[in-house]
């Protein structure tokens, strides 16, 4: 998840890789296969009509 968080927030594979201790392509794999970090908590901004 770790992974994934990072990546969603801008850091760059190569980033991701050397403080996780493996290859940027083993990141992208990871990223490639397990897709964006889905949040439970509300977006902001976002106004209810009703």
């Amino acid at each position: 998840m770790a992974i994934l968080r990072a990546r969603e927030e801008g850091a760059t594979f190569g980033a991701i890789a050397e403080a996780a201790g493996t290859s940027s392509q083993a990141v992208q794999e990871i990223v490639r296969r397990h897709g964006p970090v889905k949040r439970s908590e509300p977006k902001t901004g976002v106004s209810d009509p009703g």
